[in-house]
């Protein structure tokens, strides 16, 4: 059966658009937003918690290895995010966007929940850190279904010349999400006592993600599927194999986006997960200080992406893009180096600085743009997937042994700046994508005829 033209499909498209009530648009945005922001909260806890998870989950000798174990098990959800990508995205360009985005926000409360119910190694010995990895992987699968997702579905409802502007919240979301962790493990190392926290006070922000899984979960059921994958299904349009599809069809903009996310995940896990445990374990900083730092920068980043996505659809994608490529490229090492100072005002500053360079890399509508609507929940988890696990779920072991072995501390942020070249080189080679009918996705990427 040969696939509808995509005119009829962008009439289609346009069609269900016009007849969605901007309340529903809101609706949407919030229901896309609020599950994100809690799935990223789920998440971060891990991170924020690793010095007090390396002593609850791996035998007590040498700190140093203990935090080095930790952040291998970070590196494992991220290892397991494309085996997510892959199971959510097939039904989410199969079945609904919808749909595939409950079933993540359900698994995420369940499995983070159980983190906190684990017994640690003092009562269960080896079996402890073995379930630590297996909760930790399903974590890494609903986050692997979750950013795709979210991005396809609030950016197929925002109006056409507001993409970026719906983007830039739910890229923000994941700043906020990341934000409330950091803040829930700052709060708590701030107010327990070191035997109290280490004990059963971690355990508290891990139990919480159940009620907040459960608030997300009814939001998002009560959100109808998106205009643009309403118009799929209606022209029959839907992708059987779009895994198959997106890697016939769209190398060039997995590539593109591939450069782009592990640029943007290995800076953000070396500067605000590996570091502040670093800072931490070598005595240049008390955890509660670094962690409030490390919560302001996401704040500022967080703030500066609704704004950033508003101004690229005024004037493009790209030189937003680019101009966050480079400020990685131009600050990460000198603030890295004022980072490790330790001080109360350089703390501020520098993790201040780094977010708002992260916050104006508003990826969410660009990459959402690179793929044609039977394909984007794919395209985009198979995209995020796969950086993020390559380069961002390893950034904080490696970081930790880079430093071990070479006994240079910005060795880190040195391998971060590289990574940043390469975004460059992605972005400036990449279409601009602002102002293109979503169906249409890139130009390279044209929808094979079955």
């Amino acid at each position: 059966m040969e696939q509808p033209e995509r005119t009829t499909l962008a009439r289609e498209t346009d069609r269900i658009h016009q007849a969605t009530a901007s309340g529903a648009r809101r609706r949407a945005l919030v229901a896309g937003c609020v599950g994100n922001l809690v799935e990223w909260y789920d998440f971060a806890l891990y991170g924020a918690f690793a010095t007090v998870l390396a002593a609850a989950f791996f035998p007590r000798a040498d700190p140093a290895t203990g935090l080095l174990a930790t952040f291998a098990v970070f590196g494992v959800a991220f290892l397991a995010r494309p085996a997510g990508a892959l199971l959510f995205a097939h039904h989410g360009d199969r079945l609904g966007r919808r749909r595939a985005l409950v079933a993540s926000i359900l698994l995420m409360a369940v499995v983070t929940a159980g983190i906190g119910l684990l017994p640690g190694y003092d009562a269960a010995g080896w079996l402890a850190p073995a379930l630590l990895v297996l909760l930790r992987a399903g974590q890494g699968m609903a986050v692997g279904g979750e950013y795709g997702g979210s991005a396809a579905f609030v950016v197929e409802y925002a109006p056409a010349d507001r993409r970026g502007w719906y983007g830039g919240w739910q890229w923000a979301t994941v700043g906020l999400g990341l934000a409330a962790g950091l803040a829930t493990a700052a709060l708590l190392s701030a107010t327990l006592d070191g035997p109290a926290l280490r004990t059963w006070g971690w355990r508290l922000a891990f139990l919480l993600a159940l009620p907040l899984g459960l608030v997300g979960l009814y939001i998002r059921r009560r959100i109808e599927e998106t205009p643009g994958f309403r118009a799929v299904q209606r022209l029959g349009a839907a992708a059987r194999t779009p895994l198959a599809d997106t890697l016939r069809t769209a190398r060039p903009a997995v590539v593109a986006g591939f450069g782009l996310v592990a640029s943007v995940t290995a800076t953000f896990n070396i500067v605000f997960v590996f570091l502040p445990s670093h800072l931490a374990t070598t005595g240049r900083a008390p955890l509660a200080r670094a962690l409030a730092a490390a919560l302001v920068g996401l704040l500022f980043a967080a703030g500066a992406a609704p704004l950033a996505g508003r101004l690229s659809d005024r004037v493009g994608r790209r030189p937003l893009l680019v101009a966050g490529v480079v400020a990685l490229l131009v600050l990460t090492v000198p603030l890295t180096a004022l980072l490790l100072r330790g001080e109360p005002g350089g703390l501020l500053l520098g993790y201040a600085l780094i977010g708002l360079a992260l916050g104006t890399l508003v990826p969410s509508a660009f990459l959402a743009e690179l793929f044609p609507t039977r394909l984007r929940y794919s395209g985009l988890s198979l995209t995020y997937g796969l950086a993020s696990a390559i380069f961002g779920g390893t950034a904080p072991a490696l970081a930790t042994f880079l430093v071990r072995r070479t006994g240079a501390p910005l060795s880190p942020a040195w391998y971060a700046t590289g990574l940043a070249v390469v975004a460059l080189a992605c972005v400036l080679l990449a279409p601009e994508t602002a102002g293109r009918p979503l169906d249409v996705g890139s130009e390279r990427t044209p929808v094979p005829r079955a």
